[in-house]
Formats: structure tokens, C-alpha cells, sequence
């Protein structure tokens, strides 16, 4: 992992690079000289494989100019970031207006991706960046990451940035950062050296009671209680850890959690309000679901919402599930207990699954989870966190009737050889053959290339799989399917299109609409992942209008990251019904 730092007050900077990562400003400007950064092949319009390098030609390490302290980041090329070249051609005002509006609780895996890469590479900064503009660039990256639960990228980004692009937004993401991971006292040591004015009051109040300076703490307390917006829930936690006795559970109200409130609780080891969760954000729902004071359907539901989002990895919520406790008449019949069975039904079969010696019975457990979670629109999280038990399974004709089943859920992880099993399994059996065309679109994003026109036969027959559904729905998913295969390079008939001609029009913006295409067409990275995060929002990709959604998908293709773009296609598509 590669951190470039920036001092204001020295004249050059040395940062030792890998294999040639950064480049002078003196190169970067020769580059342009020669002709443009980007190659594109003709006839698809996808920006060209860059030409494998000669790993038999010396590396040079240069003494570089001082870089801008808001290049700063701690992701390069080589460890999954983007080139540091990305924000060539972008005006500073861009990434300033923009950076902030990036979502913050999208539950896409790719969008939350390409937004922590985003926000963590380390690139010569915009075009026109001032390192004394408040907030800096570096600040706005930091809250959005905290903004997106990213706790530990905002405190490699907090420990990367120099003084000079150092300020109250990135001290205040920190913080957050600190309390979601449970480290109360780290953020107490950092509070000290800020103050206790506006949002910090809370923090500091709570820090004096953990330091045992009880008057100190009740002072301030009293003047909180005087206040017309006074946070009830926090006063009744900080009582608790200043040694009076805990209000019962049921009195304690809250609407919305924060990190804050995560850790005066903890320290009370009072339960966070179940309500107080659900309207989280994630990063709070990720916390709570790693504390053991709050009730275990708490910490369960919390878990699957944050697993969701992104900011829980699938083995966390494994082993969440793997702490509940189960009747054993639960454990005995848990194809059907797991219906009724609420918050707790995945889990149930997740715990039945892993200990089911049979392979046969063991998949059919699996085959349920994944009924349960389509049901709900979470297929790929269900088979992310399933991924394991999902790989045991072994296509046999006495799994024919769940092929389907995970068939999709093998497109959704973007397995497409093991999914091709599986549907060649899936069609042996005609009552099985709806359910394959059905999933023709998840296995087209894999199969077409572009400039390919779609097979009519199965076009027509996954058109066919929509009759009887209500009309909005079938057009929204027609749109969805069609619009995502062209932005990928599919060629698609003109009559197909007729069938979409009743969603209804709008929900584009204009504005980032032509930022998105414009970038795209000039070859600019960053701000082609920008504008395309931006303009889809913390929009649910099945409410996301469709047009945004194929703009997005084919500005990425177009910029070199097809394979992210496929990726988003098919969680569009399962999001959606497919």
C-alpha cells in the first residue's frame, strides 16, 4: 500500500513509488504533448488494454516536485486503487461540488466500491486545487467515507493527511470513526486537544464521566437538560456511566443513533433502541452489531442491514449467525420453521446448512435461504454471506428442482461457469424452463460482446416471461434488461424497445447527465466515476431511473472498467426482478 504525503512547508518531496506509480508533472505534461493519455478501440468505443509492460526494463525511482497535500491517499494502481492520473482534466470545482453529494448508504457493492477507491487513491490532485480552501478536497473525502461507514478508511486517509489539508471535517470524521470501533478512548484523547463546542459537547461529557470527573461531567449534563432539544437518550446513558441506576429499556427513546450515542451506551452497557437502529446508518448498524450489550434480534437485523450495505463483511454476519440459539424443533424442521420464522429464518438455515452432513439435504437448505432472500430483493447479499455452502453444492439430477435458484445466485456472485451448470441442469427439466428464461439477462451480461446483437429466440422467449406481470413492471424491467445490455455493447432490435415506451419519463439530471457523458468521451476517470456515482445516488437500483442506470454502466465501459460495469448490471437486474 502506497501513502503519499505532502508537507506545504518544504519545497520538494520525496515518495518512493511503486513501480513508477506517480509521474512529474513535467512527464504528465510531455504525455499530453505527444497525443492523448487514453487509446480507444474503434469499434466498441472501450478504452484499450494498456500494453503489457517490459518487466525486464530498469526502474528508475526519481526525486519528484512537491506534490499538492491533496494528493494525499493510501490506495494506489497495484493495490486496488485507481490510477494516480484519474483527476487529469477534472476543474477542482467539480470534484468540490460533487464529492460531497456522493451517496452515502447505497446498498449497491459496486457503487460502494468504486466510491471507496474513489476516495482513497492517491492521484495528483484536481486541476486548480488550493490547498488553503476550506474544507479541503482531503476533508470532503474523509466525511464521505465516514458518511459510507468506511471507519477504517477514514482513519488511514485522517493518519495519511499533512497539517495543511488537515481541519474540523476531517477531525470530526475521525472521531466517528474511532467510536463506531470502539475505541472510546482514543477519541477522548483527541477531543481533549478540540474543544467541547457544538457536536463535541456530547463527547466531551461522556469522556468526563469515563475519566471519573464526575463534576465536571454533571455541569455540563444540567445545561443539556435545560435545552428545549435536549437528547434524551444520551442523558439517560451518560447518567448511567456517571453511577446512577439504568432507566428501563422501554423508557429510553431514541429515533436515530449516532456514534455517539453507540458509545455512551456501550460504556452504560444499556441496548441501543431497536427503532434507533433500524433508522441508522450503516456504520452504526455495523457497530451495533458487533456489541454484545444489545439484544441478539438487534444485533441480527442490524447485521443483515450492514452486511448489505456493504460495511459488514459476509464472515462477520456468519458468525452472528452461528450465535443464535435455536429450538430443536426448529433444528428439525427448518425448511418450514424458517418461513415464520422472521429475522431469525436465514440464520436458521445458515445453522441447519453448516450442520448438515448430507450434501442433498444440505443444498436444499441453501436453495431455501435463497427463495427467502429473493423474495426480499437481497439475492446477492444472501449469496455472499451462502458463498461457501453454495460452492459445495454438486449440479445432480436430484437438484433439479433448486437449479434455478442457484443458478442465479452464481450469476449474482459472477460465477458464470459454475451458473452455466446449473442452467444446463435447470433445462433437463421442463418445469424448469420458465425459470431459465427467466434468467436469460443475468447470463447475457456474461455472453454478449460488444457490438453483438442479442439472440432473438431468447430475447423473445424472456419477453414472454413477463406477461401476466402489471404493466409498469414489466416495462421498468424491460428498460432495465435492454438498456443495461446496449450500454455494455449489445446490440438490441428497435421493436424491442416499444416495450419500455411506458415507464415514465424524467428523473434524469441534465446537469450531471451531460458531466457524465462529456467525461466519458474525454477519457476521465475521475471524473467519470464521479459523476456516475453521483447521478445514481443513495437511489435503490430498483427505483434508480433507468436511463441514469445504462448512462452509468456504459460511461464505465467506456473509461476501461467493463468489468465493474457488468457487475452493476447484474445486481441492476436482480434488484429488479430478473
Amino acid at each position: 500500500m502506497t501513502v503519499c504525503r505532502a508537507d506545504r512547508g518544504s519545497a520538494k518531496a520525496l515518495c518512493l513509488l511503486a513501480a513508477g506509480l506517480f509521474a512529474t508533472s513535467a512527464l504528465v505534461g510531455a504525455a499530453h504533448a505527444q497525443g492523448p493519455l487514453t487509446s480507444f478501440d474503434p469499434d466498441t468505443m472501450e478504452m484499450a488494454e494498456p500494453a503489457a509492460p517490459d518487466r525486464g526494463a530498469r526502474v528508475e525511482v526519481q526525486v519528484l516536485k512537491a506534490l499538492s497535500a491533496e494528493s494525499v491517499g493510501v490506495l494506489d494502481q497495484s493495490h486496488g486503487g485507481f490510477a494516480n492520473t484519474m483527476w487529469v482534466g477534472t476543474p477542482a470545482p467539480v470534484a468540490r461540488k460533487l464529492i460531497p453529494l456522493l451517496p452515502s448508504s447505497s446498498t449497491s457493492t459496486v457503487v460502494r466500491d468504486l466510491e471507496r477507491r474513489l476516495l482513497l487513491t492517491a492521484a495528483t490532485a484536481p486541476d486548480g486545487a488550493v490547498e488553503s480552501d476550506r474544507p479541503s478536497l482531503v476533508e470532503l473525502r474523509a466525511e464521505r467515507l465516514s458518511a459510507m461507514g468506511d471507519g477504517d478508511g477514514v482513519v488511514a486517509l485522517a493518519n495519511a493527511a499533512p497539517q495543511a489539508v488537515a481541519g474540523p471535517l476531517l477531525q470530526r470524521a475521525r472521531l466517528d470513526a474511532m467510536l463506531l470501533a470502539g475505541n472510546t478512548q482514543g477519541a477522548c484523547a483527541d477531543a481533549q486537544r478540540l474543544g467541547s463546542e457544538g457536536s463535541l459537547a456530547k463527547l466531551q461529557i461522556l469522556c468526563n464521566f469515563i475519566a471519573g470527573k464526575t463534576l465536571e461531567g454533571n455541569l455540563a449534563l444540567d445545561l443539556m437538560r435545560e435545552r428545549k432539544d435536549a437528547d434524551h437518550a444520551f442523558i439517560a446513558a451518560a447518567e448511567t456511566v456517571s453511577g446512577l441506576p439504568p432507566l428501563p429499556a422501554d423508557k429510553v427513546k431514541l429515533a436515530e443513533a449516532t456514534p455517539v450515542h453507540v458509545a455512551a451506551f456501550a460504556a452504560a452497557k444499556m441496548p441501543l433502541p431497536a427503532d434507533a437502529v433500524a433508522n441508522a446508518a450503516p456504520a452504526v448498524a455495523r457497530a451495533v452489531a458487533l456489541s454484545f450489550a444489545t439484544p441478539f434480534d438487534v444485533r441480527l437485523a442490524a447485521g443483515e442491514r450492514a452486511m448489505a450495505a456493504g460495511v459488514l463483511p459476509p464472515e462477520a454476519l456468519r458468525k452472528l449467525y452461528l450465535e443464535a440459539v435455536f429450538a430443536p424443533d426448529e433444528l428439525s424442521a427448518p425448511l418450514v420453521r424458517a418461513e415464520t420464522a422472521g429475522i431469525r429464518g436465514q440464520a436458521l438455515l445458515f445453522r441447519a446448512a453448516t450442520d448438515q452432513p448430507d450434501p442433498l439435504i444440505r443444498a436444499h437448505f441453501v436453495a431455501k435461504a435463497l427463495e427467502l432472500a429473493s423474495a426480499k430483493g437481497q439475492t446477492t447479499a444472501a449469496a455472499r454471506v451462502f458463498s461457501g455452502l453454495l460452492a459445495q453444492a454438486v449440479p445432480s439430477p436430484a437438484l433439479t428442482t433448486v437449479a434455478p435458484s442457484f443458478a442465479r445466485a452464481t450469476l449474482a456472485l459472477g460465477l458464470a461457469e459454475p451458473a452455466a451448470a446449473w442452467l444446463d441442469l435447470a433445462k433437463s427439466d421442463p418445469a424448469a424452463a420458465k425459470a431459465v428464461e427467466r434468467l436469460w439477462p443475468l447470463a447475457a451480461v456474461h455472453a454478449v460482446g460488444p457490438g453483438q446483437a442479442l439472440p432473438v429466440i431468447n430475447l423473445a422467449a424472456w419477453r414472454a416471461t413477463l406477461d401476466g406481470l402489471p404493466p409498469e413492471i414489466a416495462a421498468r424491467r424491460t428498460a432495465v434488461v435492454l438498456g443495461t445490455l446496449s450500454a455494455l455493447g449489445a446490440k438490441v432490435p428497435e421493436t424491442a424497445w416499444l416495450d419500455a415506451l411506458p415507464v415514465p419519463a424524467g428523473g434524469t439530471k441534465p446537469a450531471l447527465f451531460a458531466l457524465l457523458q462529456g467525461a466519458a468521451l474525454e477519457a476521465k476517470l475521475g471524473s467519470t466515476v464521479l459523476a456516475a456515482l453521483t447521478a445514481m445516488g443513495d437511489q435503490p437500483l430498483d427505483k434508480l431511473d433507468p436511463t441514469t442506470l445504462s448512462e452509468a454502466i456504459s460511461a464505465l465501459s467506456v473509461v476501461g472498467l467493463g468489468g465493474d460495469a457488468r457487475k452493476l448490471a447484474i445486481e441492476a437486474m436482480l434488484a429488479n426482478g430478473v
